[in-house]
């Protein structure tokens, strides 16, 4: 299977990080924060997938509507 190497920049990072202080306990979309952030949402994705990945941040699970709906809250560690 082929596997997608998504190169992220630091400067990505520290937005997304200034962007999950700020709306620190809501429950948001990757898409707002990503809004926010002035990122594209796909390419915001891998971005909080590698600040997880990283331990820089948390997420935390605020409410399920079914196994592919979830609202997820982010924390910086």
């Amino acid at each position: 299977m082929a596997t997608i190497n998504v190169n992220i920049d630091p400067e990505e990072k520290k937005e997304m990080l200034a962007v999950i202080k700020k709306n620190k306990g809501k429950t948001i979309s990757v898409a707002k924060l990503a809004k926010e952030a002035g990122q594209n949402p796909n390419r915001a994705r891998f971005v909080i997938d590698e600040l997880l990945e990283e331990g820089k941040i948390k997420r935390i699970t605020t409410k399920t509507f079914n196994a592919r709906y979830i609202r997820y809250s982010y924390e910086i560690v």
